[in-house]
């Protein structure tokens, strides 16, 4: 990372103070004098007002370097590497204090404590180089130091646990544990560290873990993240819980690739869904360039597709938008037609309202108060609804939200993204997925709401001649109850209190309504006004 002279100067120094700081905290756990105490509490100013110097130029430099985003990320980093090492220095200086509680330190010689501080005089060593040569083998190797340090430590703390178990030297086996305990912090910082340096490549904090198995997948489709060609573009505002990117190669071979990292269930379950949507349809979903799957997360790296989410059409390209949603009908048709299994299923909405009714609870804890017989009610819908199936199953896209479809500039192509609940079943699912996830947008702009309004209407009346033609008669039962569940579940993603009990309160009366037909439910009309703001 090109630094100017005063940073590159105060770094330097820095790195050398608290060098020095380690080499005088191990002097003096080998021969203590209070004339070398005193040096180290001495030392500990001048670390702090470099740190405190380096800090406030990186502050200032962030400010006039808006146009180079890896410079800004480089005094991001170098904010956070000021602060560790400081808090390194820090340790040594309580290392140094907890000495004189002991009675003798030569009790410490078969801990060979020196081991500790090669790893430290080592990790300190490669800091510098790794920062300002953008080696990201050292920044790793520096992340790794971390774990040498938590080894050294447990083999530490067996042996002191025995000593005090046989009441051994028990003051000075008190004293050492809290040393190996400074020490094994020391390796915090480190790896706090190296992660810093390695974060200056993507832009935001991400642990090595991660930061290997990235570099690992984008290797396989020939990027280098260390390259200043390559630009790491966080996606912000996911639900999922996932780290989330698109990532750039520029230049005369320039290749975009999507990255998805998160809890490894979610993600493997978007690799079966994305395989089966290939199976069946290649062109509908991103491929899968590179998959790692690990004990708890998973990496994959995606074909990147360029296009416009469904709402983004509606809002600003409204040019577009008749165009896309004719697409959007004649396609979910076409799927669902050529996906059609002669298999009874059933959805399950009420069962699943019910499995997060706590997480709705936690942002609208007083919202299923507002229906006195709430509990009657979702007991006749449940029984209700194990009464009826669609007739045959398709393949579902499991969480078909305005904002999960695509388009491509032209309107002629349209993709599914995040299909991590692809499976087969009741489309009916999908369809009240996307007419709840149009209603509940925060927009309340009567031109924009007459163009969901009108994207619903569409999707509905293309989902109901396909019900016709295929004598599914209780779709629109099906799909009551469905808009039941998503109205209520939807409200954990919203904070506007009176627009949560509204949608509440619409759900209610859809459930209400489908419960006084639960006698001729082949014969129930959902009305349209149930899932249009009109």
């Amino acid at each position: 990372m090109p630094i100017d002279e005063g940073v590159n100067v105060d770094v330097q120094f820095l790195i050398l103070e608290v060098k020095k700081q380690a080499a005088a905290s191990l002097s003096y756990i080998e021969n203590p004098t209070p004339q070398k105490l005193t040096k180290i509490h001495s030392r500990e100013d001048y670390i702090n007002n470099l740190k405190n110097t380096l800090e406030n130029k990186s502050y200032y430099n962030i400010h006039q370097h808006t146009g180079d985003k890896r410079q800004m990320n480089g005094f991001r980093a170098l904010i956070t590497i000021a602060s560790n090492l400081e808090r390194c220095a820090d340790f040594f200086e309580r290392i140094a204090e907890q000495i004189t509680y002991a009675e003798d330190v030569k009790h410490f010689d078969d801990f060979n404590l020196r081991v500790y501080y090669k790893v430290v005089y080592q990790g300190l060593d490669i800091i510098y180089p790794a920062l300002v040569e953008n080696d990201l083998d050292l920044a790793q190797k520096i992340c790794d130091y971390e774990q040498e340090l938590d080894n050294l430590y447990a083999s530490s703390f067996k042996v002191i646990r025995a000593n005090l178990r046989q009441r051994k030297q028990v003051d000075d086996m008190l004293c050492l544990l809290f040393i190996i305990r400074y020490l094994e912090r020391v390796g915090d910082s480190f790896l706090n560290i190296g992660e810093a340096i390695l974060d200056i490549h993507v832009g935001e904090k991400m642990g090595i873990k991660q930061f290997r198995h990235l570099r690992k997948g984008l290797e396989s489709q020939d990027i280098d993240i260390s390259s200043a060609n390559v630009e790491f573009k966080p996606v912000m505002n996911t639900r999922s819980g996932s780290r989330v990117a698109k990532i750039n190669r520029l230049g005369p071979n320039k290749i975009s690739v999507f990255y998805k990292e998160g809890e490894r269930k979610k993600i493997d379950q978007e690799v079966e869904g994305l395989n089966l949507w290939h199976s069946l349809y290649p062109d509908m979903t991103p491929a899968v360039l590179w998959h790692n799957s690990r004990r708890q997360h998973s990496t994959i790296i995606l074909e990147y597709i360029e296009g416009d989410e469904l709402l983004e059409v509606l809002i600003k390209k409204r040019t577009r938008a008749e165009q896309c949603l004719k697409l959007l009908n004649k396609t979910l048709s076409e799927v669902w037609q050529s996906s059609i299994k002669a298999q009874a299923t059933q959805a399950t909405f009420v069962k699943q309202l019910l499995g997060r009714r706590a997480d709705v609870k936690w942002v609208h804890d007083n919202l299923f108060d507002r229906e006195e017989n709430i509990d009657d009610l979702l007991a006749a819908a449940k029984k209700m609804e194990e009464g009826i199936q669609s007739p045959f199953s398709t393949i579902l896209h499991g969480d078909l939200n305005i904002d999960n479809i695509l388009f491509s500039k032209d309107a002629k192509k349209m993709h599914f993204i995040d299909v991590h609940r692809s499976t087969y079943g009741d489309y009916a699912q999908d369809v009240s997925v996307f007419l709840v996830s149009t209603f509940r947008v925060p927009v309340f702009s009567q031109d924009i709401r007459q163009q969901l309004d009108k994207a619903n209407l569409q999707v509905f009346k293309n989902a109901q001649k396909f019900a016709r033609k295929n004598q599914d008669n209780t779709f629109e039962a099906r799909l009551a109850l469905g808009l039941f569940r998503s109205l209520i579940t939807s409200t954990r993603f919203l904070f506007d209190k009176n627009f949560s009990e509204k949608m509440f309160e619409r759900a209610i009366l859809i459930l209400q309504q489908v419960l006084a037909r639960q006698d001729r439910l082949d014969k129930f009309k959902l009305k349209k006004e149930l899932f249009l703001h009109g």
